[in-house]
């Protein structure tokens, strides 16, 4: 576990949430692209919709790998509670 400093934790914190929100963005916009794009073309996949297919099954495996990417490369083990000393 890292022990950071008020500078280094907000910058720490700041930078986690910007890259959470870049991938939240990005699987939002998988979700909104592919379904407008798919839909109405009348194929299936799964007796179900291409573009549901795609559109959800596709954002899950974007956020899993994102996640995976984001833990290993961005998120750091720190203490969030500064140590009361006695």
């Amino acid at each position: 576990m890292s022990k950071l400093n008020k500078e280094q934790l907000d910058k720490q914190i700041k930078k986690e949430i910007k890259w959470t929100c870049v991938l939240t963005a990005i699987c939002a916009a998988w979700h909104i692209i592919t379904a407008f794009l798919l839909n109405g073309n009348g194929q299936f996949i799964w007796h179900m919709p291409a573009w549901f297919v795609v559109s959800v099954f596709g954002q899950g495996v974007i956020a899993i790998v994102g996640i995976l990417l984001l833990t290993k490369k961005v998120f750091i083990d720190f203490d969030y509670d500064d140590e009361i000393e006695e």
